[in-house]
């Protein structure tokens, strides 16, 4: 179920019998399927309006103490000093594109829908590359840029993470194309593998490994022969989302939609172009990212190739 905000085409604009919320819903399937970091950080997401450059300050609650409680006496209130991280809403990405036949799009949605999918997959690689370039901001790094990832340095970066208090929940390790297959040809994770969990073998799925849950990204930073990944537990950054303003323009449908399940917002804008004879589709998402809790993640150095 998504959250709406909607203002349709009337008059000479009206796009017929096109149906632009199914084309938005699609956008946002598109967007949730192709993410993995973007869906393991924390998110703040809402349809409210706004504009390029706003910088949101969101808490972070402070530290709590247990403290003895002795009978016939009053308990301790305490008021730990919250944080904050400021977002900046400093990146404005769109990806348009036209129908040049309207008429036999009409006909087949599917030819519009198609579109749509393959203009979401290149926003959410946008988003997913600006995530994982926080990985330069932590103070924890383990692994050696060139060097294999492998079962020896997945027990560092467990202890590197137990040793900074991060929680044990929700952990994860995304990892380049090489850093898959360095763990998955692993010699001291083969018998693993092979015992606990054969899809590792059949589907090339590493799953969840030393308390981590093991993602692989084409988008992870590389350079020379090292990559660059991140390890952590949400709390690592966060992502947040807000709609751009639905003008309501004469002859333009335009709606901002929240999807519930991943948080993600987008803007979709269509209008029949009188230049190009065709109709327009633009796809827009306003975000920014930040680290939060450095004590959260890690920077997990491994081989390019």
């Amino acid at each position: 179920m998504s959250d709406t905000l909607h203002a349709a085409a009337t008059g000479a604009g009206n796009l017929g019998n096109f149906i632009p919320e199914i084309w938005a819903n699609t956008a946002l399937m598109a967007l949730r399927s192709k993410i993995v970091l973007a869906k393991n950080i924390t998110r703040d997401g809402d349809v409210g309006g706004f504009t390029q450059g706003d910088i949101l300050n969101i808490p972070i609650p402070g530290v709590f103490v247990a403290n003895d409680k002795a009978v016939g006496t009053a308990i301790t209130l305490q008021n730990p000093s919250a944080n904050k991280v400021s977002v900046n809403l400093n990146k404005h990405k769109e990806v348009s594109f036209v129908i040049e036949d309207p008429v036999r799009a009409q006909a087949n949605q599917d030819t519009v829908m198609r579109h749509v999918s393959q203009a979401a997959t290149a926003l959410a690689e946008q988003i997913e590359s600006d995530i994982a370039g926080l990985y330069s901001g932590f103070s924890t790094i383990v692994g050696t840029p060139g060097v294999a990832a492998s079962r020896a340095s997945l027990l560092s970066l467990r202890q590197e993470l137990n040793d900074n208090k991060a929680p044990l929940e929700g952990r994860i390790i995304v990892v380049g194309p090489a850093g898959e297959v360095d763990l998955l040809g692993d010699s001291d994770l083969k018998g693993y593998f092979e015992n606990a969990r054969p899809e590792a073998i059949a589907e090339g799925s590493i799953g969840r490994v030393m308390g981590f849950d093991v993602y692989m990204s084409q988008l992870v930073p590389s350079s020379g022969a090292g990559a660059t990944g991140i390890a952590g537990t949400p709390e690592f950054g966060i992502l947040a989302m807000r709609a751009l303003p639905v003008t309501g323009a004469p002859g333009v449908d335009q709606m901002a939609m929240r999807d519930a399940t991943s948080g993600l917002v987008i803007r979709q804008t269509a209008s029949y172009d009188t230049d190009l004879l065709g109709i327009k589709v633009t796809l827009d998402v306003l975000y920014g990212v930040a680290e939060m809790r450095d004590e959260c993640g890690a920077a997990f150095a491994h081989a390019k190739t």
